[in-house]
């Protein structure tokens, strides 16, 4: 059994799902840590980096050796974006779990051996420790894709039936 909360690395499309999805303070309630890198900290707007970091989100700044690691990367993985790959290198030092939804971040994660979930796996962990109840997570999903979210949609049809016929 795990003595200390899983610590999740969080990019920034996690919190901007959640943020339209209104489950942002919600998700603090969840029995995990949660941290980001400065450079995706300061870039967030909706929601402010500082309302995060004020709900207990831990702010964290590479070292050199780990932006060496992240231009390393950069030039191995051309698709997802430098303040992501912050997000995936400083999981990787951290041995903790990435959390994001850009496809070619989660492939370079998997490559390097980091664990990797998004969105609906919060949202699903939120639903097993009694934080929202099916019809708040189908609530969520539809602000989400209504706001433009790039969920999957087949797992994201498979919680709204099971939410709707549960």
């Amino acid at each position: 059994m795990r003595s200390e909360p899983l610590l999740c690395v969080a990019d920034s499309n996690i919190w901007v799902d959640l943020h339209f999805g209104r489950l942002v303070e919600k998700t603090f309630s969840l029995p995990i840590r949660f941290a980001a890198p400065d450079v995706i900290i300061s870039e967030l707007q909706r929601p402010s980096g500082s309302d995060l970091v004020a709900l207990g989100l831990r702010e964290e700044e590479l070292s050199g050796e780990l932006v060496l690691k992240v231009a390393d990367l950069a030039a191995r993985y051309i698709r997802p974006s430098r303040q992501d790959l912050f997000a995936l290198v400083l999981a990787e030092a951290f041995g903790a779990t990435l959390l994001t939804g850009d496809g070619a971040l989660r492939d370079a994660a998997r490559e390097i051996g980091v664990e990797v979930h998004g969105t609906i796996w919060l949202l699903d962990q939120m639903m097993a420790h009694g934080i929202i109840d099916g019809r708040e997570r189908a609530q969520a999903l539809k602000l989400m894709i209504d706001y433009g979210s790039r969920l999957p949609k087949e797992e994201v049809e498979s919680r709204l039936d099971e939410d709707q016929n549960g």
